[in-house]
């Protein structure tokens, strides 16, 4: 009996429809997506992150998820002084030796919000406890190649996930390809991505909460309705589906406040949404149910705030003043006793919100779009959509990227010295994935208006538009490459090689306490503004005094004039001159390396003949400025020199 001979032609005929316009494309575009970026991942780390977090806020973060993961609670080893003061006010005792040692040993962080460093502990928790031990042969501290940037990076992926399923359902596919490709290839998101801050953490969670609410928008709003039909229909019946979005929303909304205090200004432009979506159906009580939950989840934190430093803020709620009158930079958190005489006035207020508005508005606003994609925003913002679930959505990023504004002029950003462009108070880079989608779709919209006689040109035009907007990550990849370590003013061996030298229940002092947190994993004292305050704080409040002070390129690289002797240092301006007090407790010197001087309450440093010395810190230097801080430690200290890598940048 003679076989059909084409049924094998349909199959392969079939198969190849699949791969060229069904299931096939997608499987093998979602292959591709999910390959690149498995590759682009490790390439990128490997090129921009050098060995060491960079970034205060992240170093800081780090060292609570790891006392968190130890089981010591929410405590810090970065000691604030005015976080030593604000418990005290709440009625810490200081006189009571067990207050004392619970202030040092235990101290609570009233500076942070809670989210971001509890899921890294969770991280910290999965990982091997190799994975805190610095590789010394490498310069590496392993915890953050495997712990920290592995799960900023998925959260990174998680948002361009989103970004592509929400412009699917709100455009089509070609605008949901495309800007889930810009993005995956965005410099900006990358950036944040190896920062180790939570800002991608933070994104991923505004916009779930977003979309929780466009999903809501849709249910209850079709937008497959005609402007007519939808006037003349009834109003949609709330179901438990569309309550259970909204409420979800106001949950994720509450959790992006517990990862950042600033993004709680973002309750503003999404209960208006929540309103416009219930418009007819009790818009105002639905909206003040918004708020409801919000509260209800970040309220259990708020009231451990209180009942631990009498602040629902902790001290973060010193931000409003600080850097506005008097209180400069970063002198409100070194301040032992703080004077707020006249900063809550309205003018050194306004006088701050004005200061901070130009820059956002001239220098950051540009952050908001991935690299030019901003430009086709904007101009996007005068075309009318036929649908009207898309035109709230663009009123409510209008919206958000107003409140944003409004709310890092109020309150400031992160004071960040190294790599200013990459800050966690920036709440613009936030808006990115949205920006991207309505510039892609304004993009399309232009491509589709102009008759193309050859596809070849269309596909030109296509290709430069994603060349403009990929340009900068590959420019960025490009030599020379940054230098080993993000210094100045960050040298974790030099810091590792100082803290070796002290016990693990010994207390120091340095301008870079969270590095020394972190990377020495030490209790720190950030630098009081004056030597009076050091005093204080050494002999009042640690129980067992201070036992070293680490001085850093982060205060000795300052500007001597502006910054030392007339700015928020000049209450150390005898340390540059030599004319510390006589009494002074840390009598015992060395310079770890020329941009770095250490005081100690005696010289740890000097070793047995038979003993070896810490790794990684350099000769002892009796030269330069701070010739006269070495009274009592003679030339003859032994110490190993520094790893043979270059730690300075190189210039780009």
């Amino acid at each position: 009996m003679a076989r059909p001979t084409g049924a094998p032609e349909t199959s392969v005929q079939s198969a190849v429809f699949q791969i060229e316009m069904g299931r096939g494309k997608k499987v093998i575009q979602w292959a591709a997506l999910v390959l690149l970026a498995a590759v682009l991942s490790p390439i990128y780390t490997a090129s921009q992150f050098r060995n060491g977090l960079g970034k205060r806020e992240s170093i800081d973060m780090a060292q609570l998820a790891r006392n968190i993961a130890r089981g010591e609670g929410f405590t810090t080893h970065v000691i604030r002084p005015l976080s030593l003061w604000q418990l005290e006010q709440n009625g810490w005792n200081i006189e009571d030796k067990d207050t004392r040692d619970r202030l040092i040993n235990r101290h609570p962080d009233i500076s942070n919000p809670p989210l971001y460093p509890f899921l890294l502990a969770e991280v910290f928790k999965v990982l091997p406890k190799s994975v805190f031990k610095y590789n010394e042969a490498d310069h590496i501290f392993p915890a953050e190649r495997w712990g920290i940037l592995p799960f900023n990076q998925l959260c990174l992926l998680g948002s361009i996930l989103i970004v592509y399923l929400w412009a699917k359902r709100l455009f089509d596919s070609r605008v949901a390809m495309m800007a889930g490709w810009l993005m995956l290839f965005s410099d900006t998101l990358w950036s944040y991505g190896v920062s180790g801050l939570p800002t991608n953490l933070l994104m991923l969670l505004f916009l779930l909460a977003v979309y929780c609410l466009f999903l809501a928008d849709g249910r209850l709003n079709p937008p497959e309705l005609a402007e007519d039909e939808a006037a003349n229909a009834a109003p949609a019946r709330v179901t438990g589906g569309v309550v259970g979005l909204v409420v979800g929303s106001a949950v994720l909304l509450g959790l992006c406040f517990l990862t950042r205090y600033l993004a709680g200004f973002f309750l503003i432009p999404l209960t208006i949404y929540a309103a416009r979506i219930f418009r007819g159906r009790g818009a105002a009580l639905w909206a003040g149910a918004y708020v409801v939950v919000f509260l209800a989840v970040i309220s259990p934190w708020l009231v451990r705030n209180e009942r631990v430093s009498g602040s629902m803020l902790g001290i973060a709620k010193y931000e409003l003043v600080e850097g506005s009158g008097t209180i400069q930079g970063e002198a409100l958190q070194r301040s032992y006793k703080p004077d707020f005489t006249g900063v809550y006035s309205l003018r050194p207020i306004i006088s701050k919100f004005l200061s901070h508005a130009h820059t956002n508005l001239l220098t950051n606003l540009r952050l908001i779009g991935s690299d030019f994609l901003v430009f086709f925003f904007g101009v996007g913002l005068m075309y009318g959509f036929r649908r009207r679930d898309a035109t709230r959505l663009r009123g409510v990023l209008l919206g958000a990227i107003a409140v944003a504004i409004v709310a890092m002029s109020l309150i400031g950003s992160d004071p960040e010295r190294n790599g200013p462009e990459v800050g966690g108070g920036n709440l613009l880079v936030l808006l990115l994935p949205l920006v991207a989608i309505f510039g892609v779709a304004f993009f399309y919209l232009l491509l589709d208006r102009i008759p193309f006689r050859i596809k070849l040109t269309r596909g030109l035009a296509i290709g430069a538009f994603v060349a403009l907007n990929v340009s900068p990550m590959i420019f960025t990849m490009l030599p020379p490459r940054p230098g080993s370590y993000p210094y100045p003013p960050y040298l974790p061996p030099i810091t590792r090689s100082v803290a070796n030298l002290f016990e693990p229940n010994e207390l120091g002092c340095s301008d870079l306490p969270w590095s020394m947190a972190w990377d020495g994993d030490r209790r720190t004292v950030w630098l009081p503004m004056t030597v009076d305050e050091f005093y204080q704080i050494s002999d009042f409040v640690a129980p067992k005094g201070v036992q070293f002070l680490l001085l850093t390129p982060y205060l000795l690289d300052t500007k001597r004039q502006s910054e030392v002797f007339k700015g928020e240092y000049k209450g150390w301006a005898g340390l540059f001159q030599g004319q510390l007090r006589s009494d002074f407790p840390l009598k015992a010197y060395m310079a770890p390396t020329p941009d770095h001087i250490l005081l100690a309450d005696r010289a740890r440093w000097v070793k047995k003949p038979t003993e070896e010395a810490p790794a990684g810190t350099a000769p002892p230097s009796e030269t330069g400025a701070t010739n006269a801080l070495a009274p009592s430690v003679a030339s003859t200290n032994q110490l190993a020199a520094p790893p043979a890598v270059d730690p300075k940048p190189t210039a780009k």
